[in-house]
């Protein structure tokens, strides 16, 4: 999470931390009803603000390990609105409704004083925070900390916005600023027009579209008196661009931050098309849209399959990747390795059934610690590939990179696998290695995904198996069908918090109704059986590639 601040502090967001902290009585893990929505007897209480008790202790075991992770954004260069002990006139957290002097409030001063005199944090704004009155919420007065530890003073108002709470947080704040910390619906422009002095609200998750109408969303972010992240004040000095381009791979080259404006510029107004090819015929199936459709793939897509020993398969597809490259096409690589556990790998290109031997929680252990067997066989896999990578890094040739696809499906053997070391924690194991050790830095890095769903079939949620947003350059689905109640693209790019989507489609080559339909795509990659069938004019999969490339959203060579 701290990694992500960071990324997003860069790309020109201010940050908001809130802290849902664990009851002092216990240690982690435990659940948000028995711990965060827990509650402490007054003798507890008066224990927790008694220097030197063995609860006083606890509670500063605890809060050190926040502070650690704080130090990290401060020695980083970035600030935090941090609001701690939130809704605190409120009776449902463990550390609220205990109005007066000794009270919330001195929790929250004697949280200050640590931060502040002990660990020497200066990159917080604090933020001092209330709920709107009500039966379960006290007056907010009875547990203001005083003007000193407060540079905000903040309500969460879930309902309506009335103008007893403004002027109740003006008179208290004097000329502090005051926000809305929490909102489920916005405050509308005739709420802001009588309640000025509001300096931000911030919408609850998810609640932006279950707690608001599009046309209220529409109205508010486009009127003038609401910034956005994109408006003059929040742009960096000298962004020319409508995205701050952040590559994944620290030194990237310049083709992949080039590569990386196209897939940015692309949505909403077009989409980048690819056809993926078999290994074995590296050029027929992007020569079928060619006959088809009379246009060629922006995109041209294979799967690298290398172990150690790259094979001539793997040599007629880089052959074929460099060809493609120099007469303009994006090339696109998906990598699905031998399974490392198996014998017999050494020098063979991993077979459906190989990859699909799912491994055992001992081989999956061994695998994930550095210095055993079978990570050496796994590390050496991975240099074989960056061997290959190479030979294109050498050529300035950008590669997006399509690594352990569909980890959240039961199809192969690095997916499946949720938690802190699963398939997630293999695939930043290979971008370190590749980055790190192998140095390669012409690489788009995506995290391909299948859609969540459930069945015989089932995939998991992409939140179980997501590497994070700082080893990740774009996102993918894998999809079978494009025909849905939901859309996928809303899916995706709700994950993906700005970056750009794309798919990779098997099946039928979709109609032109889909792309008006789902508008967040900025690239495609269709499977090979796709154009492989369209022989002639008159097959309905040629008529279906030409209907496609004929969409003027779509984009060709």
């Amino acid at each position: 999470m701290i990694e992500e601040v960071e990324r997003q502090y860069r790309n020109g967001a201010v940050i908001a931390l809130t802290w849902h902290a664990v009851r002092p009585t216990e240690d982690e893990p435990v659940t948000f009803r028995d711990s965060v929505l827990g509650h402490l007897t007054d003798f507890e209480w008066n224990e927790l603000l008694t220097p030197g008790s063995e609860l006083n202790n606890r509670w500063a075991e605890q809060v050190d390990v926040i502070a650690g992770y704080l130090r990290q954004l401060q020695d980083a260069g970035v600030p935090v609105l941090f609001r701690p002990y939130h809704e605190m006139n409120g009776n449902w957290f463990w550390w609220g409704g205990r109005p007066g002097p000794q009270g919330s409030a001195a929790l929250y001063r004697q949280l200050y004083d640590r931060f502040v005199n002990l660990h020497h944090l200066n990159n917080l704004v604090w933020v001092w925070n209330v709920n709107s009155p009500s039966e379960n919420a006290g007056p907010i007065a009875d547990y203001f900390p005083g003007a000193h530890y407060a540079d905000l003073v903040t309500m969460d108002i879930y309902g309506e916005f009335k103008q007893s709470y403004y002027d109740g947080m003006v008179a208290l704040a004097g000329d502090k600023p005051i926000a809305l910390a929490e909102v489920g619906a916005m405050p509308t422009l005739d709420v802001l027009a009588r309640q000025p002095r509001w300096a931000y609200f911030m919408m609850w998750s998810g609640m932006a579209e279950t707690a608001n109408a599009p046309a209220v969303l529409q109205a508010n972010f486009h009127a003038p008196n609401l910034l956005n992240r994109g408006d003059a004040p929040f742009t960096r000095p000298g962004n020319t661009t409508a995205h701050s381009i952040d590559a994944a791979t620290p030194d990237a080259d310049p083709a992949v931050n080039a590569l990386l404006s196209r897939l940015y510029d692309a949505e909403p107004t077009h989409v980048l098309s690819g056809e993926e090819n078999n290994p074995t015929d590296p050029t027929g199936a992007t020569q079928q849209v060619v006959l088809a459709a009379h246009k060629s793939p922006t995109i041209y897509g294979e799967e690298l399959g290398t172990g150690p020993g790259a094979t001539s398969l793997d040599r007629a597809v880089l052959d074929e990747a460099i060809r493609q490259s120099k007469a303009q096409s994006i090339v696109s690589l998906r990598w699905v390795p031998p399974n490392p556990a198996e014998p017999g790998n050494a020098t063979d290109t991993a077979s459906a059934q190989n990859r699909s031997r799912l491994l055992t929680d001992f081989e999956w252990k061994e695998l994930m610690t550095p210095g055993t067997h079978l990570n050496q066989l796994w590390s050496a896999q991975v240099d074989a590939a960056a061997d290959a990578l190479k030979q294109l890094d050498d050529k300035g040739i950008a590669v997006l990179w399509t690594p352990y696809p569909a980890s959240n499906s039961q199809q192969n053997w690095w997916a499946g696998r949720t938690g802190i070391h699963g398939s997630a924690a293999l695939y930043r194991m290979l971008f370190d290695r590749l980055v790190s050790h192998d140095h390669i830095h012409n690489l788009v890095w995506v995290w391909e995904a299948a859609p969540p769903r459930t069945g015989p079939d089932a995939t998991g949620a992409l939140t179980d198996y997501f590497p994070g947003l700082l080893y990740v350059d774009t996102l993918a689905l894998h999809v079978n069908q494009t025909e849905s109640r939901f859309r996928s693209d809303a899916l995706l790019a709700s994950f993906a918090v700005g970056k750009p989507i794309g798919l990779f489609m098997d099946g039928l080559t979709p109609g032109p109704d889909f792309f008006d339909r789902e508008t967040g795509w900025s690239w495609f990659l269709l499977a090979p059986q796709a154009a492989e069938t369209a022989r002639d004019a008159s097959d309905t999969s040629a008529t279906a590639l030409r209907t496609l490339y004929a969409d003027p959203r779509i984009e060709s060579r």
